[in-house]
């Protein structure tokens, strides 16, 4: 699969996701969260800074910026044929049969990150304090995992690779263990604003793998 199909299906993907996300933003306006809770932030010192350490923080960025800076390469890629002696170094031949399962990843991953946005309308890279009113997201995605766009983003790192050929994302892996922390942290605020309803939330949920229901045998 060459650079410029690779980049069309970046294109499309992303132009419908734009335009699904434009229509629930300012037309459907959240009508999926009528029944997510809604939590009040107590003026409280200790909850007035966003959670989080410097190196979590920056460990998240990396894996985003990985993948953002191998978007960048393919389209430079498709744009000129020149380029290609240099990114030799950062690219792998991989079979068309990988290619097109890293683009179906690619395309799965990022309607779920997609959902992720639509039903957390408070949805920031890197989680900021809330308003004084806020909804919290346990719905969607939300129902299955506590965070699901960390996850999403960090998949993409393993998709980017199989789609591309570029190796680039794999370094994301590295940032890994800064969204573990940093996903941490921001559970740890939520607690400290809403330990009832969040403490429940928690507990019916893993923070990036679903849970595997149990069936219980009635004797």
């Amino acid at each position: 699969m060459n650079s410029q199909n690779k980049l069309l299906i970046i294109a499309i993907t992303w132009a419908t996701l734009l335009v699904l996300y434009s229509i629930n933003r300012f037309l459907i306006k959240n009508a999926f969260l009528k029944h997510s809770p809604k939590i009040i932030r107590p003026h409280v010192s200790t909850l007035s800074k966003p959670p989080g350490t410097i190196p979590s923080k920056v460990g998240v960025l990396f894996v985003f910026t990985v993948n953002i800076i191998t978007i960048i390469l393919l389209l430079i890629d498709s744009l000129s044929s020149s380029i290609n002696q240099y990114l030799v170094l950062v690219k792998v031949n991989l079979p068309l049969w990988v290619n097109v399962v890293g683009s179906i990843l690619f395309v799965v991953d990022d309607i779920f990150g997609l959902f992720a946005m639509v039903f957390n309308p408070n949805y920031t890279p890197l989680y900021t304090v809330p308003p004084q009113e806020f909804i919290l997201a346990t719905q969607g995605p939300y129902g299955l995992i506590r965070h699901p766009r960390y996850a999403s983003e960090a998949f993409l790192n393993i998709a980017l690779f199989l789609f591309t050929g570029i190796w680039l994302p794999i370094l994301g892996l590295i940032g890994w263990v800064a969204i573990y922390y940093q996903a941490r942290a921001e559970e740890n605020y939520l607690m400290a604003l809403a330990p009832k309803d969040y403490g429940e939330y928690r507990k019916k949920t893993n923070m990036f793998v679903p849970k595997l229901q149990r069936k219980h045998s009635v004797e």
